[in-house]
């Protein structure tokens, strides 16, 4: 009987401590994607695991579509200008008991695009994302990359003209950060 707890227990432990970005995004909060219930969440993963087109309707009467999930990434479409990226990060350091965090990327806009990162625990506790990347101080867009620990933010000044002129892009920057040392640097 105690070799039967202990092996129980050991299971449970090695079963929270892998979790996957299908797990993760069933136990999404509604007030991280309000597009999205959570039967919205389950029926995108049962598509995708069927390797069928992963679209559904929304809160909003819209259409959301789960682009792409692994393992540890995620990519969905949540109307034609909103854009979610996210990827499974390690960590040192246990972070509400688990040595994964989550990278949040949201995208805005069709033609200039405005996004914004953020950084979760596996709890959906939201974390301090200074602590994870240093972002700049003016309009960025960022992506993940689907396959390595990559962010990348392109960020662009726009040459300030009244509203009924076009506006047009000077100096745009590229950057890609890889995550080392718990960080994207």
């Amino acid at each position: 009987m105690r070799r039967l707890f202990i092996a129980l227990s050991l299971l449970l432990t090695l079963g929270s401590s892998a979790q996957t970005m299908s797990q993760v995004f069933k136990q999404m909060p509604v007030n991280i994607v309000p597009y999205l219930s959570e039967n919205n969440r389950l029926d995108m993963i049962d598509f995708i695991d069927s390797k069928m087109k992963a679209e559904v309707r929304n809160l909003y009467e819209g259409k959301s579509e789960m682009l792409r999930m692994s393992d540890d990434y995620a990519r969905l479409a949540l109307s034609e200008g909103s854009l979610m990226e996210m990827r499974l990060l390690d960590v040192s350091q246990p972070v509400d008991s688990m040595k994964k965090i989550l990278c949040v990327v949201r995208t805005y806009g069709a033609v200039f695009k405005d996004s914004q990162v953020e950084f979760y625990s596996l709890k959906w506790r939201k974390l301090n994302t200074k602590q994870y990347v240093t972002l700049p101080d003016w309009m960025f867009t960022a992506s993940l990359d689907e396959h390595e620990p990559t962010l990348t933010l392109t960020s662009s000044s726009l040459l300030d003209k009244p509203a009924s002129e076009e506006q047009k892009e000077v100096d745009k920057k590229l950057m890609m950060l890889k995550w080392e040392n718990y960080r994207f640097k």
